[in-house]
C-alpha cells in the first residue's frame, strides 16, 4: 500500500490539497458574506423600526406611509402640526450620525450608516382623483349598480355592444360623465367590433372611428380598449387624435403598454390629454382592489391628482361602494376625468412621465 502511494505523481496531492483549501476558503467567504448581509438587514430593520415608531407616536396610519428604498413619503393629516412632527423626530438625534431638515418638509437622517429621507406631504388643498370604469355596455345590471353610487365616476362605453346606447342614456340621466372606450389592436386578444388595427389604411381608420363615435351619445372624451400595438404607432395615433379633436374631445391613454407613444403625439398635436396612473382591479379580489385604491389615493396626494381605471366586476363594485364614501375624510375629491383637462389643459402625467 505504501509503495503504491509513493508511485503516484506528486501533482495529484498538490491538486487535491488545492481543492480542499478552495472549498474551505469558499465556505468561510460564504459564511462571512451571509453574516454581512444579515447584519445589514438587522441594521435596516432597526433604523426603519425607529422611524416607524415616531410615525406611530404621531398617529399616522400605515396607509399614509409609502416606503421606496430609503425614501419614506408620509401624508400628514391636517390635525398634526409640522412642529409636532419635528419635535417627535428630534428624539432620534442622539441615535443619528447626521440629522437635517430641508425645505421645511424633508427630514434627512443617518441611523446605523443608513441614510433616510422622510418626505412630509403637507395638506394644502384637496387632492383630485378620477376613476374611469371601462368595458361598459355589456350589462344594464352593472350600469345600474355603478350608477347608484353617489360619486363622480367616469364611464367608458364600448361601441357596438348589446347595451351600449342604453347604458349611455341611463348613466347620462344620472349625471355621469361618459367617454368612448375605443377598441384597438392589442396583444392578440380580440378587441371586438369597431376596432382599429395596425394594418388598416388611414381612410379605413377614419371611417371606423367615425362609426364608433356615433355609437355612444353624450361623450366628452375617448380612451383605448386594449391597444398595446396601436398605441405604439405614431401615424395611427395622429389620425385618431386628428379625428377626435374635430369633435372637441380629449384622449386618456389607458397605458396598456410601456411603449405607448400617446403622450409624445399629444404633445406634438396639442390635443387635450391625460393618462392612467393605476389599474385598480387586475385581480378581482377585495384585498387587491382596496390596496390599489389606496395606492391611487397616495399618488393623488403626492401629485395632487391621479387617474385610476377599473372594470364593472362584482367585487370592484362592492369595493367602490364601501370605500368611496371615506374619500371625503381623507382630503380627496373624486372628480370626472375631464376636470383635469378643464383645470390644467392637460393632466399632470404629461410632465411627470
Amino acid at each position: 500500500m505504501i509503495q503504491h502511494l509513493k508511485t503516484r505523481p506528486i501533482y495529484i496531492y498538490i491538486i487535491a490539497a488545492s481543492l480542499f483549501l478552495s472549498l474551505v476558503l469558499s465556505s468561510l467567504l460564504y459564511v462571512s458574506h451571509h453574516r454581512s448581509l444579515k447584519q445589514a438587514a438587522i441594521k435596516r430593520y432597526t433604523s426603519e423600526t425607529l422611524i416607524k415608531g415616531c410615525l406611530f407616536e404621531l398617529g399616522i396610519k400605515r396607509q399614509d406611509v409609502h416606503i421606496d428604498g430609503n425614501r419614506i413619503s408620509v401624508y400628514v393629516p391636517r390635525k398634526i402640526s409640522i412642529d409636532k412632527i419635528f419635535e417627535v423626530f428630534n428624539t432620534l438625534r442622539p441615535l443619528s450620525s447626521s440629522y437635517s431638515i430641508r425645505d421645511n418638509h424633508i427630514i434627512s437622517l443617518v441611523i446605523q450608516d443608513i441614510t433616510w429621507d422622510i418626505d412630509l406631504l403637507l395638506p394644502k388643498e384637496k387632492s383630485l382623483v378620477a376613476i374611469i370604469v371601462d368595458d361598459m355596455g355589456l350589462s344594464m345590471k352593472a350600469a345600474k349598480k355603478l350608477g347608484s353610487i353617489n360619486a363622480a365616476l367616469t364611464f367608458s362605453i364600448l361601441p357596438f355592444r348589446p347595451y351600449s346606447r342604453e347604458v349611455a342614456w341611463y348613466l347620462h340621466s344620472r349625471g355621469k360623465e361618459l367617454i368612448l372606450h375605443l377598441p384597438m389592436e392589442g396583444n392578440g386578444k380580440n378587441p371586438g367590433k369597431g376596432a382599429i388595427y395596425t394594418y388598416m389604411r388611414p381612410e379605413d381608420i377614419r371611417s371606423i372611428l367615425s362609426k364608433d363615435l356615433s355609437q355612444i351619445p353624450f361623450i366628452s372624451g375617448v380612451n383605448n380598449h386594449m391597444g398595446s400595438k396601436v398605441t405604439q404607432d405614431k401615424a395611427i395615433m395622429s389620425i385618431v387624435y386628428e379625428e377626435i379633436n374635430k369633435k372637441g374631445l380629449f384622449f386618456v391613454d389607458s397605458l396598456t403598454t410601456r411603449d405607448s407613444v400617446c403622450k409624445a403625439v399629444a404633445l406634438k398635436t396639442g390635443i387635450p390629454f391625460a393618462s392612467r396612473d393605476v389599474f385598480l382591479d387586475n385581480k378581482p379580489t377585495y384585498k387587491y382592489i382596496s390596496t390599489q385604491l389606496r395606492k391611487l389615493i397616495f399618488i393623488g396626494r403626492y401629485y395632487r391628482s391621479a387617474i385610476g381605471i377599473c372594470h364593472p366586476h362584482p367585487m370592484t363594485i362592492y369595493v367602490l361602494k364601501k370605500e368611496i364614501p371615506k374619500l371625503e375624510r381623507q382630503d380627496v375629491e373624486l372628480v370626472p376625468v375631464s376636470t383635469f383637462i378643464k383645470m390644467r389643459g392637460d393632466h399632470h402625467s404629461l410632465s411627470r412621465r
